[in-house]
């Protein structure tokens, strides 16, 4: 009997919950919270659900009635300098070892590609957001384009360089102290600015898509961050709890998002707290002149909620320039930097790279990590900013 394909209901979360935690990484935050797999997998757009049990955008293969590979798809509106497209998230790619020799993997991925895909499954842009040396072998073949990391910024805040250079030595135990030390100090702020009067931390959905969405969009390509796409992917994500930062210029509002992240290290005694973490993960200023008053807010923010420091991930070259501006490093511009931890739960020392690759249906600027990239692209999208 020859492999078949189609997409899980669901109702199906058990099965497809085994075969992740059997083959993909045991106890995975997917095997662990439902409710999770179900706001990435289950939401209405492509193709829609009845009561929690219609189908998902989970592709699985099966043979002879057992699943033998599954993807993960989280469709998503793709913003093309104000035009309207259709972009899916592609996430847990994984295949059964007795089944990888042949074409299962390819298929599997043709669900989620251009207008190969069924059910309503039409995508004009397929992105792997975080993919391995050995995925990326897979999108060359299909002639897709595999991207440069994700450039990432980073700050720590004034006096908190011992607690910077305390995770650096959890995360690599052979370093010398003095390694560490150093390599903390080069991210450090001289100073935290006051934030400017008028800041907030209200998001109105309603003025955003009036004066502030439509502006962002005539001027980049990435996901469609709109009222609808913000509300999702922030305001109703069923783990983190994200704050949100506005400073208001005209008639118009910069918005930054962030969330405090708990720094947790692996004992002999099970997980123990050992600091905290600002992740900025958007930031979309008004104007250029808006950016440093909206960063000083989001930084006071940050650093009173007790924060070590903050960092931010984003191709888009504008936004990189205004957080460098700012006092955030790019990691790349420092020894060792690319050494930093970033996976903190458990603190790891597996550094913070994230390799992409995508298949394209139409013309577009490259994606690259560069001051021109017109690409807004951030760690949140796809499933990237979740527990480990």
């Amino acid at each position: 009997m020859s492999v078949s394909f189609r997409y899980a209901g669901l109702a199906e979360y058990p099965a497809v919950s085994q075969f992740l935690n059997d083959y993909w990484a045991p106890n995975h935050i997917y095997c662990r919270r439902e409710d999770l797999y179900r706001w990435s997998f289950g939401r209405t757009g492509a193709v829609g659900r009845e009561a929690g049990r219609g189908p998902s955008s989970m592709a699985v293969a099966e043979h002879e009635g057992e699943l033998v590979g599954i993807l993960g798809g989280i469709p998503f509106p793709f913003n093309y300098f104000g035009e309207r497209k259709q972009g899916v998230w592609i996430t847990n790619y994984v295949v059964r070892p007795d089944h990888r020799k042949g074409s299962t993997a390819l298929q599997l991925l043709s669900m989620f590609r251009g207008a190969t895909g069924r059910e309503g499954h039409e995508y004009d842009i397929t992105v792997a957001f975080g993919i391995n040396p050995a995925t990326a072998a897979i999108y060359r073949v299909l002639r897709g384009e595999v991207l440069a990391d994700i450039p990432r910024h980073l700050a720590v805040f004034p006096g908190a360089a011992g607690r910077m250079a305390h995770l650096v030595a959890l995360a690599h135990p052979d370093w010398e102290q003095d390694r560490a030390a150093s390599l903390a100090a080069a991210f450090s702020l001289p100073a935290v600015a006051e934030a400017p009067i008028g800041a907030g931390t209200q998001f109105d959905p309603v003025e955003w898509d009036e004066k502030n969405w439509p502006v962002i969009a005539q001027e980049t390509l990435g996901a469609a961050r709109d009222a609808a796409f913000l509300r999702w992917r922030y305001l109703d994500h069923p783990l983190f709890s994200y704050r949100v930062v506005t400073v208001p210029e005209g008639g118009r509002t910069g918005l930054a998002i962030w969330r405090l992240e708990t720094i947790y290290q692996e004992t002999g005694q099970g997980r123990a707290p050992v600091d905290r973490m600002a992740r900025l993960v958007e930031f979309l200023p008004a104007s250029a002149a808006n950016a440093q008053p909206l960063l000083a807010a989001f930084l006071e923010q940050a650093e009173s909620a007790g924060a070590l420091g903050a960092d931010y991930y984003g191709y888009h070259g504008p936004t990189g320039e205004r957080l460098e501006d700012g006092g955030m490093i790019p990691v790349s511009r420092v020894g060792d930097g690319g050494a930093l931890p970033s996976r903190f739960q458990p603190i790891d020392g597996k550094g913070g790279g994230i390799m992409s690759a995508m298949l394209v249906q139409f013309d577009r600027p490259a994606c690259v990590a560069g001051a021109a990239c017109p690409w807004y692209w951030t760690k949140a999208d796809s499933d990237q900013d979740r527990p480990n």
